[in-house]
């Protein structure tokens, strides 16, 4: 028996090795209570106060905006209002701090605009320098200005957390009414068409990347030209690569030494050589977005993902070591966490099959997997960073420069946690973030996202599909409508759309899909964007049809219920519909089309119209309308009783059963609910006597 011997000194293993930095910084401290940071986990950002103080007077002050409104400077307000301020949004993350910021520039200007309507009037008054200074005439104005809610109670949660401490009465002014955005769900065709094309777009991205490492691993230079031109940027980016010693290489090491019009003649660029390898901006965009398409996650969650945390898991049914599975040759189902950071960091979790290309799972592997080299080369960065910002610390650096370090170290943390990496022109690492749409694309002049872009090339397909099937008169096709402007947030609004319509109504799957943790979030997230949108685009399009058939001088309820469901109305159903309204009908309510001349086997008079009126026998001439169905449920109860009193030879030889069978097939074209309700209605008439049945004695009647 023996001790064991443990290895306490692991020094000599790790010789050379440079330390990590440490893995928090704390934010410069200013002493100025209108600048400082707020402590947000992920996303610190400084608040700067003192454009309130000091006024903005012109659009040079913000960067050349010339839709920039100028407002006056009150120090003493903005000083007396900075606790309240801090304490709002010291935890709040970047959008909740530029929201308040704007809320305050909203009511700097709404409190210039009281004092100069004031002056202007002849009737100045005291400048609002003092919380306890505002009155019911400036919440008046701000509901007369248009206002948001949202802005409006801001300002007032953060006032009257001023009055209370300065121990004064609060302000009870009421808020704006909620401006009721109308919301539109496109029609499921056009949802499709749009998925289609994202999907296609990310597929050429995986099947790029794909191609590139197969080129990369080849001698010879393919005769394919767009291979070619692959090839040669792939094994290019390769070599200057293994040369430098670098990831990334700078534009001049990767021009090395030669002219840029030189590489241009071998067929190498500057801009696809990075994008061989690594993704680009627009790489990015198209998994991302086809991610959030499968997901139906919100775009903070899935931009949120953190890369440096495990949140792609095998799913647990596929463990080797289950004891109720025999084998497992590898993992066939994934499991997606995510975290909503609104719900307090609860997770949003989804499960799919690994094998699934377009899958959220096998993309974000994928593309991880993609952008490792990149992530490694910010964890450099990064420590490299931390250790400047750990000097200006110890040396004492003025704040305005440390400041400025500390946020580059945290948008370098930022990057790390991303999984939305991509190379930008320059050299640099960029990633998707929340802090404003990526606007990186051109249509038609104007910065636009990448989804618009894919709704506008979209679009441009459908015209082109219209123009065709008018030039090869496919006339009875309905146009393609083009698809409307789409936002990232919309998708899932189609998700939870879809999941309802696909589980028919059931409200517990669609909770579950998006993530609730209460039921009546996921009954009100319905009737507010999918029910009540329904309903909307249902009366407006109604609305919008009545208004037609008004100006064309007519209302016809047959005409506007076709145009309600079906579309719009072609002559030649106009000129059945007047043809049907002139053609004769039975006590049935069905039109003939020959009254005059019955079929032989109906033995009705000849030479006079049908006065037998059994319209199920003769198929050929009967026209069932929509009021035809009372009286066809009149005829399959009388035919019941009939059978119940005639021979089994009368019963066949007048033809009786095929009348019943033929009317009972004719109560197919009408609502089943409603056919039951009229044949318990004739049912029970008849069997009260006070119906009478044609060809039943009245001493026999039921």
């Amino acid at each position: 028996m023996n001790i064991r011997e443990y290895n306490k000194d692991h020094l000599k293993e790790r010789a050379g090795v440079m330390p990590a930095a440490p893995v928090e910084v704390d934010a410069p401290q200013s002493g100025d209570p209108l600048l400082f940071w707020t402590q947000h986990e992920k996303d610190p950002i400084e608040v700067n106060l003192h454009p309130l103080a000091n006024g903005q007077r012109g659009a040079s002050q913000t960067g050349g905006d010339s839709r920039f409104i100028a407002f006056s400077a009150r120090p003493r307000l903005i000083l007396q209002l900075a606790p309240a301020i801090e304490e709002a949004v010291l935890y709040a993350g970047k959008a909740t701090v530029h929201s308040y910021l704007n809320t305050l520039r909203d009511w700097w200007r709404i409190l210039d605009a009281v004092e100069a309507a004031a002056a202007t009037a002849g009737q100045p008054m005291t400048r609002v320098d003092d919380v306890r200074l505002l009155t019911q005439v400036h919440s008046e104005y701000a509901h007369r200005s248009g206002m948001h809610r949202t802005n409006f109670s801001k300002f007032c949660t953060l006032a009257n957390a001023t009055l209370r401490a300065l121990g004064t009465r609060q302000m009870y002014w009421e808020s704006p009414e909620d401006v009721g955005v109308q919301k539109h769900i496109p029609p499921e065709e056009q949802r499709k068409a749009l998925r289609i094309a994202l999907k296609r777009s990310c597929r050429n991205v995986l099947e790029r990347w794909a191609k590139s490492d197969r080129l990369s691993q080849i001698a010879v230079e393919p005769e394919d030209p767009e291979e070619a031109n692959l090839y040669r940027h792939v094994h290019y980016m390769r070599n200057i690569q293994n040369k430098t010693g670098k990831v990334l290489p700078t534009p001049n090491e990767l021009r090395d030494g030669v002219p840029q019009s030189t590489l241009n003649y071998r067929g190498i660029y500057m801009g696809p050589l990075r994008e061989s390898i690594f993704p680009s901006g627009r790489d990015a965009d198209a998994v991302w977005y086809l991610c959030l398409v499968n997901t139906g996650w919100n775009p903070s969650t899935l931009i949120a993902l953190d890369a440096t945390k495990k949140f792609l898991f095998d799913h647990f049914k596929d463990d080797p070591n289950d004891s109720h599975r025999r084998f497992v040759l590898s993992p066939q189902t994934y499991e997606l966490i995510g975290e909503k950071e609104r719900a307090g960091g609860k997770e949003q979790v989804v499960t799919g099959q690994w094998k699934t290309q377009d899958g959220p799972g096998h993309l974000i592997k994928t593309y991880l997997e993609r952008v490792a080299p990149l992530r490694e080369l910010l964890n450099q960065q990064l420590i490299q960073e931390k250790l400047k910002y750990e000097k200006m610390e110890r040396e004492g650096a003025g704040y305005s420069e440390r400041a400025a370090q500390f946020a580059e170290v945290k948008s370098i943390e930022q990057g790390c946690r991303s999984v939305w990496l991509h190379v930008v022109n320059g050299g640099n690492i960029a990633w998707i973030s929340n802090s404003a749409p990526r606007r990186l694309y051109c249509v038609n002049g104007a910065a636009v996202t990448y989804v618009d872009e894919v709704v506008h090339l979209l679009n441009a397909q459908r015209v082109a599909t219209n123009e065709q099937r008018v030039k090869h008169k496919e006339t009875l096709l309905t146009p393609l409508a083009p698809v409307p402007r789409v936002r990232a947030k919309d998708f899932r609004v189609w998700f939870a759309d879809y999941v309802y319509r696909a589980s028919n109504g059931n409200i517990l799957q669609v909770k579950k899909a998006l993530g609730h943790s209460r039921l009546r979030t996921s009954i009100g997230y319905v009737d507010s964007n999918i029910l009540n949108q329904e309903a909307s685009d249902a009366a407006r399009r109604f609305l919008n049809i009545l208004e037609g058939e008004l100006d064309a001088g007519r209302i016809d309820l047959a005409i506007l219920a076709y145009l309600y469901r079906h579309g719009e109305l072609s002559p030649e159903q106009e000129d059945l519909l007047v043809q049907s309204r002139t053609l004769p009908k039975s006590r049935m309510n069905v039109a003939c089309k020959d009254a005059l001349h019955p079929p032989s086997h109906i033995k009705a008079t000849a030479d006079e119209a049908c006065d037998v009126q059994r319209c199920m026998l003769c198929p050929e001439n009967a026209v069932l309308l929509p009021e035809s169905l009372d009286g066809i449920a009149m005829r399959v109860e009388e035919l019941r009783a009939l059978q119940g009193f005639l021979p089994i030879g009368t019963w066949a030889e007048d033809r009786y059963d095929i009348e019943l069978k033929n009317n009972l097939m004719a109560l197919r074209k009408f609502d089943l609910n409603r056919s039951l309700t009229k044949r318990q209605k004739w049912a029970r008439a008849i069997a009260a006597g006070e119906h009478y049945v044609p060809g039943v004695p009245l001493a026999s009647s039921p």
